[in-house]
């Protein structure tokens, strides 16, 4: 009877005191930040140890624990207090209710739109460890990644590339004037360290993000600077260091947040060290690199020395290093004004073209030199955030940017002793104004203005490296250039009942380019030019749930990209033996795309999304031949070239489709599959340069609380030498060749293993193989062979 009585006593007294909850992932045991605490008209939020005080809760019926990645948990104090007050959430591993950003730049729930949107989270991230950020976009569906080079990555999505896609990163456009048609390494300017969820939308963006937007868009959010949950000051942060052993990688990363209840900031610092990339020994010899160019040979002895490769394995001349820095601050004063200020820079050191530098001449090798310059980039941003219900808007978000960009190309003919260096600079400001307003539950409009101004500087000289004489040469672009637009977009977002949502959108841009023609080098015979043109596009989208397992998409929509600096006015060599050159008379193209889409839950086991495309490309900007002053062909860095000009002459067709398969056998052993294909031909029944082949990726995985593994597969299908691209067959050193001696690019696949252990509470391993096998393989219109077996370990200490 007194053991009750004590029982009954110690039980009222812990109900008559402050009582917080403790809220933890299942799996992991880490502690959940944000999870909203709700009952009745009540509720709070976890902070970044996964507290929350529930004191006010005592006398409710019914408690919610609700996250957006985690299956919703409803209880009552009593069971809480048996539970001695800690709560495990089991993550969701089949929603499609997750929330995106990228589709209308404002979050909202998946489960209201039309398109076919990838994410890759943090958790992603962090257990794939990639080496960069192009690097991470290889483990989602749908998207392909090429490299002419180790310090590059150059996205293919829906047979479109370059800048037929858009990069995004915080909401800021990072195409500019001088993104080129051929394949582009902007991405590796991001820290894939500092990124915090990227998302992949495929097919046009035009109305919400303007031109280039034809492909698709990827969108990166990097880390935001967390405020303090409580009256506490808060500090959190992490550093961590990898090693790879196929390109000798060294990689140290640290990142600091502070913050109150108003104020916070968020530092972080990344270098990275490669060697040389190693290949596989399994694969085509015509992948080996069994000779190379002595680096200053020329200086030292008058003429480049040609050695054999001891180890052709060994892709010499690949090797670079990159640091990466990144500072937000963060002042919330009220719950209606957010306002936030960004630094992003990121700078490479020379970065070797390695597709350039495997090429031959004569049964020699072509260039002595060839090497990109450092790349740098940096960013300024601020951003206004205001959340009030007015007249004529609910919200408003103001987000202002200036990017610097500077790259450079240096290269030298084998035993030439003049080294050819062009190098660019743009500065890009920004300005977009985003306004959301709820008419009512039904109806929703966004709408918004932007504006861009891009200012383009070029020149070109000439050193000799024997004498150190220098002079003058032509520029890849004219200096002084510039391009302008300013856009206005509506969009319109109708919630018919609960199975059916409508969207609805228009987007009007006015674009135009401005510059001058030196004519110290070419006798151009147009001294200026100067284009301006508008292009409208708009979008339709249904999106039904038959049930709440179900969901179908359709959607029509108009994409387009306005003719750049790099379009209409550069002069460079494309091709050994082919020179470009300007034409003022470019038109925007347009890209018309329809689609459906399929999503099946069966709730907590499976997930399966299918996903089928069609895309017409009309007023298609491509390569042909051309003429200057009446000539077909001219001089160009020495050597007579034929002449080409990108003009509005071709039409493509693309069709496609993307399968994924996510099934969970247990809460810890779950299984993925994704599947892509694309196909295209343009008007000459040519196969279109940038349709990947088909591929995808298998995936086995086991999880517990402190320790995850996964076991995958990633495979590649063949592209024949019929159906290689007119541009592609022009790179044969690229490719193996078939059984009658012509380039073509083999099918591969490799096994992959990653796993990662939770050491101790702040300490985390994660560890790889990957390519296990030991393949020698290069992905499709890849300069450089992708590494060979490769081991990934990583240390992270976490605050």
């Amino acid at each position: 009877m007194k053991l009750l009585f004590i029982i009954l006593f110690l039980y009222c007294f812990q109900l008559a005191q402050a009582q917080s909850v403790i809220v933890c992932d299942s799996k992991t045991g880490k502690p959940v930040e944000g999870v909203i605490v709700f009952a009745d008209q009540l509720s709070v939020h976890t902070n970044k140890e996964g507290k929350a005080d529930i004191t006010p809760f005592r006398d409710a019926s019914r408690i919610t624990f609700s996250h957006s990645s985690y299956v919703e948990l409803r209880t009552n104090y009593q069971n809480l207090w048996s539970t001695n007050f800690v709560v495990r959430l089991l993550e969701d591993p089949v929603r499609i209710d997750e929330i995106v950003v990228s589709a209308s730049r404002r979050e909202q729930s998946r489960l209201e739109i039309p398109n076919n949107i990838v994410t890759i989270s943090r958790k992603d991230i962090d257990f794939q460890n990639p080496q960069t950020a192009a690097d991470l976009l290889e483990y989602k569906s749908g998207v392909f990644v090429q490299k002419s080079q180790m310090g590059g990555g150059s996205p293919m999505i829906r047979g479109f590339s370059a800048n037929r896609l858009l990069l995004v990163v915080d909401g800021i456009r990072m195409n500019n004037a001088i993104y080129r048609n051929g394949n582009l390494q902007n991405v590796i300017s991001l820290d894939a360290g500092t990124i915090e969820s990227t998302e992949v939308i495929f097919g046009p963006g035009s109305v919400i993000y303007g031109s280039d937007a034809l492909g698709g868009v990827m969108s990166y959010q990097t880390l935001k600077p967390k405020l303090s949950s409580s009256e506490e000051y808060d500090r959190r942060g992490s550093v961590f260091t990898r090693y790879s052993s196929a390109n000798f990688e060294k990689t140290i990363h640290g990142d600091v947040n502070f913050g109150s209840a108003k104020w916070a900031g968020l530092v972080s610092l990344t270098y990275t060290d490669f060697d040389d990339l190693k290949m596989g020994t399994d694969g085509p010899s015509e992948y080996l690199r069994p000779q190379y160019v002595v680096r200053n040979s020329l200086i030292n002895s008058g003429s480049d020395e040609i050695v054999e490769n001891t180890d052709p394995r060994k892709q010499t001349y690949t090797g670079y290093s990159q640091m990466n820095s990144m500072l937000k601050l963060r002042f919330r004063p009220n719950e209606k004004l957010d306002l936030n200020y960004a630094f992003h820079y990121s700078e490479t050191s020379d970065i070797p073209r390695y597709d350039r530098l495997i090429q031959y001449s004569s049964n020699k090798l072509k260039y002595g030199d060839w090497y990109y310059g450092p790349q740098i980039w940096s960013l300024h941003s601020i951003q206004l955030l205001y959340t009030e219900k007015k007249q004529l808007f609910d919200r408003i978000n103001i987000l202002a940017g200036w990017q610097t960009y500077e790259e450079s190309r240096l290269d030298r003919r084998l035993n030439k002793s003049d080294l050819s260096e062009r190098t660019e600079k743009v500065n890009v400001f920004s300005l977009n104004i985003d306004l959301d307003k709820t008419i009512d539950k039904q109806h929703v409009i966004y709408y918004g203005l932007e504006g861009n101004l891009n200012l383009i500087g070029s020149e070109g000289i000439s050193r000799n490296l024997i004498s150190g004489e220098q002079k003058n040469i032509d520029t890849r672009y004219p200096d002084g250039s510039n391009t302008t637009s300013l856009a206005g977009y509506l969009s319109y977002k109708w919630l018919l009942n609960r199975h059916f949502t409508i969207h609805a959108g228009g987007r009007y841009t006015l674009a135009g380019l401005n510059g001058e023609f030196s004519t110290e080098f070419f006798d151009f015979p147009f001294a200026e030019f100067s284009n301006t043109h508008g292009a409208a596009t708009g979008n339709l989208g249904l999106v039904y749930h038959p049930t709440d397992d179900w969901q179908l998409n359709a959607s029509a929509s108009t994409g387009f990209r306005s003719p750049n600096i790099d379009d209409m006015a550069k002069v460079f060599e494309s091709t050994p033996g082919n020179v470009m050159v300007p034409n003022p008379d470019l038109r925007p193209e347009y890209a018309r795309n329809v689609e459906i889409g399929i999503i099946r839950r069966f709730q907590k086991v499976a997930k399966f999304e299918l996903d089928a495309f069609y895309t017409f490309l009309n007023d298609a900007m491509v390569r042909s031949d051309f003429s200057f002053n009446g000539n077909d062909s001219i001089l160009y860095d020495g050597s007579l070239s034929k002449v080409e000009a990108l003009v509005n002459a071709d039409y493509a067709h693309l069709y496609g489709g993307s399968f994924s398969m996510e099934v969970f056998f247990s809460p810890q052993l779950s299984m993925k599959n994704s599947l892509s294909y694309t196909w295209g031909e343009d008007s000459f029944g040519d196969p279109v340069r940038h349709a990947a082949p088909l591929f995808g990726s298998s995936h086995l995985s086991y999880s517990e609380e402190k320790f995850r593994v996964a076991l995958y597969a990633r495979f590649n299908g063949e592209i024949s030498n019929e159906n290689l691209s007119p541009s592609e067959l022009e790179k044969p050193e690229i490719y193996a060749t078939d059984a009658n001696g012509k380039p073509y690019s083999p099918a591969w696949w490799t096994l992959n293993l990653k796993t990662s252990f939770q050491l101790a509470k702040n300490f985390s391993l994660n560890a790889g193989l990957e390519n296990i096998l030991n393949k020698r393989y290069r992905p499709y219109s890849s300069g450089i062979v992708s590494a060979g077996r490769n081991l990934i370990v990583s240390l992270k200490y976490s605050l």
